[in-house]
């Protein structure tokens, strides 16, 4: 496996496919393993999660960081508010300013805090199985709406620095996301959001199988730019009709181009027959046997 001195002493950068909101009350292989990353985060100190989610898009060239010190969580009607409603979320405005002063240093011109913003089920899932007593200090970063791949893997680049402080980058999104072509009945008939023993589309089976043969087989400079090609497939959009549960995922093929390792799928829930879950990782916690 690839490796680079570079690589020493970064916290690990992921990205995880939060799925529907059933996932975060229903355990899964994918919740089993957020747990786990969590207890070894915590066991390394970790200093803090910046969170860059597929949820929150600004128009223009805009860039916001959130910064509302006591967010709502919204978009969980489905789950048992016992699962959400007093997840304490601890947004830190000290973090919050260096993000924001990474990015303007970085050339982005339009880069200010919102402190309005709520927080969704793509980082409140992941979040809760990692840190089920409340998140370290963290933050949610909007993505930008133009969806511009190489914008996007500049801002991972910018964000590569919080990796050397003890920051968690973490994108969230999904491999295979199309809501419209997902197998709904069982849900909404019997609560089965998982189907298990139904097959997946194929389109949705040969997608997902290109996203993990480039993220686990390209390492360094190259792998955001086979993710970019990746939206040229012609599976994309069978896969991804919108791309904002796709970008997150250049955002960290940005921030880990200089580390010259390749990433590995550690887990990986399927849902609603179509809609894939792979969870994601580049690097290791020091007291993690080594990959």
């Amino acid at each position: 496996m690839p490796h680079s001195e570079d690589n020493i002493g970064l916290t690990p950068a992921a990205f995880w496919s939060h799925g529907s909101p059933f996932m975060c009350s229903k355990e899964s292989d994918s919740s089993a393993y957020w747990s786990e990353f969590g207890r070894k985060a915590k066991a390394n100190s970790i200093k803090g999660i910046v969170f860059i989610g597929a949820h929150w898009e600004e128009l223009d060239d805009r860039i916001r960081v959130a910064s509302k010190l006591k967010p709502n969580i919204v978009q969980m009607d489905m789950v048992p508010r016992s699962y959400w409603e007093n997840y304490e979320i601890n947004v830190d405005i000290g973090l919050v300013h260096r993000v924001v002063n990474l990015l303007r240093d970085h050339n982005f011109q339009d880069v200010e805090e919102d402190p309005n913003f709520d927080w969704h089920d793509d980082t409140v899932t992941p979040a809760r199985w990692m840190f089920p007593e409340g998140t370290p200090p963290a933050t949610v970063i909007s993505l930008n709406a133009r969806f511009n791949p190489v914008f996007h893997i500049k801002i991972g680049r910018a964000l590569r620095q919080l990796r050397t402080e003890g920051i968690l980058l973490c994108g969230t999104g999904g491999a295979v996301h199309n809501l419209y072509r997902n197998n709904w009945y069982p849900l909404l008939t019997k609560g089965d959001n998982f189907q298990l023993g139904s097959k997946p589309a194929r389109w949705a089976i040969e997608f997902e199988q290109s996203v993990n043969d480039v993220i686990t087989t390209v390492s360094g400079p190259q792998l955001a730019g086979s993710l970019v090609r990746l939206t040229k497939s012609p599976l994309y959009r069978d896969a991804h009709p919108t791309d904002d549960h796709f970008y997150p995922l250049i955002v960290i093929g940005g921030a880990v181009t200089e580390d010259g390792i390749y990433g590995k799928r550690m887990a990986q829930t399927w849902e609603l027959q179509h809609m894939c879950n792979n969870q994601f990782v580049w690097g290791s916690w020091p007291d993690s046997p080594a990959e």
